[in-house]
């Protein structure tokens, strides 16, 4: 896995004309030297990935980075990066400009004046993008973990419990099952609340013939993943069943034209033409999905008028949603990962959950 990853940002710096590429992002760190410490940088040349952190991860970097080497700062970082950089002769270093604040390069700048900083966007993201097996497996577990906390906190659900305390209980059964956090901030909205694509948990209770968006996710060896539901309570009213039968069809149109080399905009376009159909596009979003893994929106970006193309062993979300101010919103969402014939849907609850 390491060394794969690494050739990979290797071929970015030949293709780049670099002597060497900078990473500071988290996630990045942890992708491509298996690091999981809270303070790391790395400095990859075609022929060294040095890992460079601070006292508290002496022994924690050796173990989890174990072919890297290592260097451990004092106080400041940057001079001793500056240190791995003159003796490894590096005269010009790529860096994810995006990844990067102002005063972190500035700070490289005046302290190794004598390289060449080359701004780059996306090269870490992009090549994250398509998952190996290992990342599958793990955002699988998360899934799982997720889905079974969905399935036994369905019990819980009934009129007079609360948002917040619906959200509440969801995170504690994600925890017992294993979930070492939650994705992201869980998203539970009932009634007209459901009409807020990122709403927050309120003190709102759930009433009879209610619609409950629940948008959640748990994490396993880092990895992420991400599932919407809209729980049905009791019985809807025909414009609210038009919402959700509307949204249920695009998601079936969507995944059906999962295949390699499709673009994001095509498949985006495949719900949003049912939206158009029943006169409801106004009311969706810009977007149908987005990648997940060590975070939650990754690449591909699953949206209008992004002519990328789909790859085999990309794995991202399919969620397409209807929010109507004053009556309520439907969002459906299940996770895919991308094969060489079509697509394996990785989430198993049924689409349609009525109390």
């Amino acid at each position: 896995m390491g060394k794969n990853r690494l050739e990979q940002i290797r071929k970015a710096i030949r293709e780049k004309g670099v002597d060497a590429f900078f990473i500071q992002a988290s996630n990045n760190v942890k992708y491509f030297s298996g690091f999981t410490g809270s303070s790391g940088y790395l400095l990859i040349t075609s022929t060294k990935a040095v890992l460079i952190t601070d006292q508290r991860y002496t022994e924690q970097a050796k173990q989890e980075a174990a072919s890297w080497t290592i260097f451990i700062h004092g106080l400041d970082p940057f001079a001793t990066i500056a240190e791995a950089v003159s003796q490894l002769g590096i005269s010009s270093i790529a860096y994810e400009s995006k990844e990067m604040t102002d005063f972190q390069i500035t700070a490289l700048r005046r302290e190794i004046s004598a390289a060449q900083w080359v701004p780059c966007v996306d090269v870490c993201i992009q090549l994250r993008a398509v998952k190996d097996d290992e990342e599958v497996a793990y955002i699988q577990t998360a899934l799982k973990i997720a889905e079974n906390a969905l399935d036994e906190v369905c019990n819980f659900i009934r009129p007079g419990v609360s948002e917040r305390d619906l959200a509440v209980e969801l995170e504690i059964l994600m925890r017992r099952l294993g979930s070492e956090a939650p994705a992201f901030d869980t998203i539970v909205a009932a009634g007209t609340n459901s009409a807020l694509p990122h709403a927050k948990p309120t003190e709102r209770t759930i009433q009879h013939n209610d619609l409950i968006v629940i948008d959640f996710g748990a994490t396993w060896k880092g990895y992420r993943s991400d599932i919407t539901r809209t729980v049905i309570v009791g019985e809807l009213k025909p414009e609210q069943q038009n919402l959700f039968d509307s949204v249920h069809r695009a998601l079936e149109l969507s995944v059906a034209g999962i295949k390699p080399a499709a673009t994001c905009h095509e498949l985006d376009k495949l719900a949003r033409d049912v939206f158009t159909l029943a006169d409801l596009e106004a009311y969706s979003l810009r977007g149908l999905g987005h990648g997940v893994g060590l975070d939650i929106h990754e690449y591909p970006r699953v949206v209008m008028n992004n002519p990328a193309q789909i790859e085999p062993g990309m794995l991202f979300t399919v969620e397409p949603g209807l929010y109507v101010p004053n009556v309520g919103g439907v969002r459906i969402e299940d996770m895919v990962l991308v094969t060489e014939q079509g697509c394996q849907v990785l989430t198993q609850t049924p689409r349609v959950i009525r109390l």
